[in-house]
C-alpha cells in the first residue's frame, strides 16, 4: 500500500506556478495506486491553468487506480472550483485530517 504523498500549492496557481505543480504531480500520475492530498490552505488564487493541473493529474492518477483528494480550500477557491464544475469530479474535503481519512477508506477498499 502506497503512503499517502502530500502536496500544498502556495499563492497563486497559475499560468506561471501551475507548471511547477505538474512536475511534482506528474511522477505521481504514472504510480500504481498513488494517494494524493492536495492541501489547498495556502493557495490564495486558482487560475484555469491551475484547475487544468489538477484535473489532469486526478485524471492519471485515478487510471492507475489511486485516488486524489483536495483539501482546506478557502471561500473563492471553492467557488472558483464551483463555477468550473470540477467539485462534480474532484473530491474535496473541508478538513486535513477528513482528507487523510477519505484516502485511507481508499487503500482499505483496493486492499
Amino acid at each position: 500500500m502506497s503512503e499517502i504523498v502530500v502536496v500544498k500549492p502556495t499563492g497563486r496557481l497559475d499560468a506561471l506556478t501551475a507548471r511547477a505543480l505538474w512536475d511534482e504531480l506528474e511522477p505521481l500520475t504514472r504510480q500504481p495506486h498513488a494517494r494524493v492530498l492536495a492541501d489547498m490552505s495556502a493557495t490564495r488564487y486558482l487560475s484555469s491553468d491551475g484547475l487544468r493541473v489538477l484535473m489532469r493529474a486526478h485524471r492519471g492518477i485515478q487510471n492507475n487506480h489511486g485516488k486524489m483528494v483536495l483539501c482546506c480550500l478557502s471561500e473563492r477557491l471553492g467557488e472558483i472550483i464551483g463555477m468550473a464544475g470540477i467539485d462534480r469530479v474532484l473530491e474535496i474535503q473541508p478538513t486535513f485530517q477528513s482528507a487523510q481519512q477519505a484516502l485511507e477508506r481508499a487503500a482499505q477498499t483496493n486492499s
